[in-house]
């Protein structure tokens, strides 16, 4: 209660005079007249009062009076709990890329109106820091009655990132939250991939966003096809576009467009592109669709990956001639540095290799060590597989296409002379399928991932093909070294949940009390002096609109009788 509260409840004496205006009988007034048989008549048998009050004339009039004195009174005296301290709110802004959704203005314009109208219904002493979380999750204010900076900083941000960091902003908001006595956590997110903790303080939701059709790019890569030039892009998207859709897809290296494709988008669904193209010297290898309808998020329309090229792979071939088909392969690649040896070449042990290639097995010694080894026709027995016999004229009935090494490799109607026939073990797989048994067999051997082929390469047609370039093209790539990871290696590149615009049911324990609005915010105060105010403009139209009622009921009844 304020220090008005003791003349705030003298006021109510006001109600004395009121009343007594209403009950008061009008002072009677003489009057001369011809004759009292009139007025007799009119009276009837009663008797004239002479009291000075009376019942009051105007019931309703009286009574929102009063009403209106009450709440005046109760206004000035601002009722509130003697208890009541200011209170903290800790708000979580969620800026990741979904909030750039528009439907007339952003989500997150959305979300920056309903914080900023709901600062201006805070009592004075309540704090309030601000929480982002999308590309970075950082405390950009701490507890502040300064509720001017928090709109200052919430002017300067844009859309962009994840949603994969809202876990970590929320329990650094619990952890500022928890400092306070009477404090809580405010959620500002369309909810987009935003996995919500378990808090010590009640979580409120602003919720801001709806479902639209949106259509993006969700995954894009490039790398070396092969050794004459070609590079392979592969490009991901997704829809929710609500009916099948047309588009183009632009390719290009440093904003240079080197090929466009035409794709059609699913109703609701993703679909991948594998595309191989040569592509000139650059740094950065983009894709954009374009002729989009109705889409409602656009920055996952263009992304842009970094063109890093492969680190050198370090080959060593064991082969019985240094002419051999494999050799020549190996040696046209841009990055490898092979090395040729016979079966009794011995190696100094410090010598490492990224890849060994086995044309002839190796009787110098121990196997060099490398993290990927691939053997062609050799003894199997001495790389852990297993042969249950020979076949002349194998027909290759299935083969693991989604395997590294078999992209862009077709093995259709492959003529093979000679082969053995492989029984993968428990710890293999099988990658060449014939009706007799295996013909390849993946898995691990001393400490290093192992490709067995069953039959040499010259025992086979596959030489004179283009598979066998994509083949050694593939081989190289296995066994390269990963390279360095770089922060502006994907741009532009949204995941899945981000691109799906659908925010989830509302979310939130807490009774809303900082985004309840300027009004259901405001202390009880206002709402009595409000509530005074109509009062009083109702007991002032409320004889007019009497007087126009009778005016207008007369005026009907003179025309009826007329």
């Amino acid at each position: 209660m304020s220090a008005s509260f003791p003349f705030a409840l003298a006021a109510l004496v006001l109600a004395v005079p009121l009343v007594a205006a209403y009950l008061h009988r009008r002072r009677r007034v003489e009057k001369r007249v011809p004759s009292l048989l009139l007025l007799r008549v009119i009276a009837g048998t009663s008797r004239p009062t002479r009291r000075a009050w009376s019942r009051p004339r105007h019931l309703v009039s009286l009574v929102l009076v009063l009403l209106a004195l009450v709440g005046l009174v109760l206004a000035l005296v601002d009722l509130h709990d003697e208890h009541d301290r200011p209170r903290d709110f800790v708000v979580v802004f969620d800026t990741s890329a979904s909030m750039g959704a528009s439907d007339g203005s952003t989500r997150l314009q959305h979300g920056i109106e309903a914080v900023d109208t709901a600062l201006g219904a805070l009592r004075p002493g309540d704090r309030v820091a601000l929480v982002t979380t999308g590309a970075q999750t950082l405390v950009r204010v701490g507890l502040t009655e300064d509720h001017g900076r928090v709109r200052e900083v919430l002017g300067t941000l844009t859309p962009e990132g994840g949603s994969q960091g809202a876990a970590a902003a929320l329990r650094i908001a619990d952890a500022i939250c928890r400092a306070g006595e009477d404090g809580s956590i405010v959620l500002v997110s369309d909810l987009v991939g935003v996995d919500i903790p378990a808090t010590s303080c009640p979580v409120e939701h602003i919720a801001v966003g709806r479902d639209g059709p949106n259509a993006g790019i969700v995954a894009l890569s490039v790398r070396e096809a092969d050794a004459l030039g070609l590079s392979e892009i592969h490009v991901g998207l997704t829809s929710t576009m609500g009916r099948v859709q047309e588009v183009e897809l632009t390719l290009d290296v440093d904003g240079a467009v080197v090929d466009v494709l035409s794709l059609d988008l699913p109703a609701n669904g993703e679909i991948e592109k594998l595309h191989r193209v040569p592509l000139p010297p650059g740094e950065r290898v983009g894709a954009r669709i374009t002729h989009l309808r109705e889409d409602a998020l656009v920055e996952d329309d263009a992304a842009s990956v970094a063109r890093q090229a492969g680190g050198r792979v370090a080959v060593l071939l064991v082969a019985q001639t240094r002419l051999s088909f494999t050799a020549e392969a190996l040696r046209l690649h841009p990055r490898v540095d092979l090395r040729v040896i016979g079966p009794q070449d011995a190696l100094a042990p410090e010598e490492r290799f990224d890849l060994v290639v086995l044309e002839a097995d190796y009787q110098a010694g121990p196997l060099p060590f490398a993290p990927k080894l691939v053997a062609f026709g050799t003894t199997p027995t001495r790389l852990g597989a297993l042969a249950s016999g020979k076949v002349e004229s194998p027909e290759i009935l299935r083969w693991s296409y989604d395997h590294p090494l078999f992209r862009f490799v077709d093995l259709q109607n492959l003529d093979i002379t000679e082969a053995l026939v492989l029984v993968p073990t428990e710890e293999q797989t099988s990658l060449l399928d014939i009706e007799a048994g295996s013909l390849a067999v993946t898995g691990r051997f001393d400490g290093r991932d192992m490709v067995y082929l069953a039959f040499s390469p010259v025992a086979s047609d596959l030489v004179l093909r283009v598979a066998f370039v994509n083949f050694m093209a593939n081989l190289v790539e296995w066994a390269a070294p990963p390279p360095p990871e770089r922060d502006d290696a994907r741009q532009g590149v949204l995941s899945l949940t981000e691109s799906h615009l659908a925010p989830p049911p509302k979310h939130g324990d807490a009774a809303p009390r900082f985004a309840a609005g300027t009004l259901a915010g405001a202390p009880l105060w206002t709402w009595l002096a409000i509530a005074a105010l109509l009062a009083l403009v109702v007991e002032w139209l409320l004889p007019a609109l009497v007087a126009a009622v009778v005016r207008l009921r007369a005026r009907a009844s003179s025309r009826r009788r007329a």
